[in-house]
């Protein structure tokens, strides 16, 4: 047991299969449980980082608050085995849009690029996958680069082999949804999946001029491309199908760790405390709703959701979000959170990028009206009347009162406060006060 800033902190770690490697220890007398879980970072250090940066300002933002005199916060981080989202899915987010076409003949040198790219794309990936019987899985993958380019027998191989690769519990029919293409992934001809791979993606709905192939406008006005700097649409497609599996790997093992890990786990620790309350960062976001959506203690007061990879759609009874018990089956007593922002480009762009593979082209790519959005970058969407809160529509300023409703949504547009201050992706900078100050506002609610 440590603390951050004078909270209490201790941490609980999963592997991906959601079994506990450790006992936590709650103090005594904690009235609220704050459970918070990060996103795809490469160490523990990177995690607890994060955790130190948000609950300082937390703490900074309690002190002589008269709402916490009779409250014992502690905090219990959550550590589990992820890796980046954006580094895996930098091939997704060109520069600069180019028209690369893919139909000329390929100069020697061009063809020796794509190769590079694609085996460069499979030991991108490598490190997700580490079950046995997946350095053979993975070794085909390469065998089969040379002849992706015009052989379509290989490229359904390909796309056979990538299946073999994922996680059994994410092939299971109930696993899958065309929230995120899982079902296509899967069940569609493999044939067909590489080839959807190597489609451009469509123009902004907002943007009906034409653009050049492999490219697209994305609502927020930067370019989309699929292909990089090689000029081979098989080099395109491997590069999405393994981008893809990467993310359909880490999305299906942060709603394992969820469901299998953390949710046993706070039912456990509720009967310590008077009420919880969990925060989830990008896929860390799956991770707290996956527990939310499984647990059955009575004890779950808030849930905050920052910046969270998932479908915009995830919680709508009309879209069947696969999430929809956790507003069925009122599982959060209180306020529900989610920042939204179009500066996060990790979740704007690459999350429906990586979602794309069925080919929907009918509305703007990423935003409201497209069936692939993020949480993280529109709040949640297509709910049924009065789910979502009219009270608070945006991530206030420090002090500022939040008129929270219990039960409902609250879709917070965070765009003045959570970006980086450089101009980069605004996807990390979820610690900043503000952000804290709205979680101390829901767990007091």
């Amino acid at each position: 047991m440590t603390d951050i800033k004078g909270i209490p902190y201790t941490q609980v770690k999963f592997d991906k299969d959601g079994r506990r490697e450790n006992a936590p220890q709650v103090p005594a007398g904690t009235t609220d449980l704050i459970v918070v879980s990060h996103g795809w970072n490469n160490t523990e250090d990177d995690a607890v980082d994060l955790y130190t940066k948000l609950f300082s300002n937390y703490s900074d933002q309690i002190k002589g608050d008269p709402a916490y005199k009779d409250r014992r916060v502690a905090i219990l981080g959550v550590i589990w085995p992820a890796k980046k989202f954006d580094e895996l899915m930098t091939q997704l987010i060109a520069k600069s849009a180019q028209d690369s076409g893919g139909a000329k003949s390929l100069t020697p040198a061009e063809h020796k690029a794509a190769q590079d790219a694609m085996h460069a794309a499979i030991d991108r990936a490598a490190p997700a996958f580490d079950d046995p019987g997946d350095s053979d899985r993975l070794a085909e993958l390469h065998r089969l680069v040379p002849s992706l380019n015009d052989n379509a027998a290989d490229q359904a191989a390909f796309v056979a082999t990538l299946r073999e690769l994922l996680d059994p519990q994410s092939q299971r029919a109930d696993q899958q949804h065309d929230e995120d293409s899982s079902d296509f992934l899967f069940n569609a001809d493999a044939e067909q999946v590489f080839q959807s791979a190597t489609d451009p993606a469509p123009a902004s709905a907002a943007d009906p001029e034409p653009v050049p192939p492999q490219t697209a406008k994305a609502e927020s006005g930067q370019a989309l491309s699929f292909i990089g700097d090689v000029f081979s649409k098989a080099a395109n497609a491997v590069t999405n199908l393994l981008n893809v599996s990467t993310y359909f790997e880490m999305k299906q093992r942060a709603g394992t760790v969820g469901k299998n890990g953390a949710a046993p786990l706070i039912d456990e620790l509720a009967a310590k405390v008077d009420r919880i309350h969990l925060v989830g960062h990008s896929f860390g976001g799956r991770l707290v709703t996956a527990t939310a959506a499984n647990s059955n203690t009575s004890k779950l007061h808030s849930l905050s959701l920052l910046q969270a990879a998932f479908s915009h759609n995830g919680f709508s009874k009309k879209r069947g979000g696969f999430f929809r018990e956790v507003v069925t089956k009122k599982r959060v007593n209180g306020p529900i959170f989610v920042t939204h922002t179009k500066k996060d480009t990790a979740v704007g762009l690459a999350y429906p990028a990586a979602s794309r593979l069925s080919g929907d082209t009918g509305k703007a790519f990423g935003g409201p009206d497209d069936k692939f959005g993020g949480i993280g970058s529109n709040g949640a969407q297509q709910m049924e009347d009065k789910e979502i809160s009219e009270t608070a529509k945006t991530l206030l300023a420090v002090r500022a009162a939040y008129q929270w409703q219990a039960g409902k949504f609250h879709n917070l547009d965070s765009t003045e406060f959570i970006v980086d201050p450089n101009g980069g992706d605004a996807h990390g900078w979820v610690f900043v006060p503000e952000v804290a100050w709205a979680i101390s506002r829901a767990v007091v609610s």
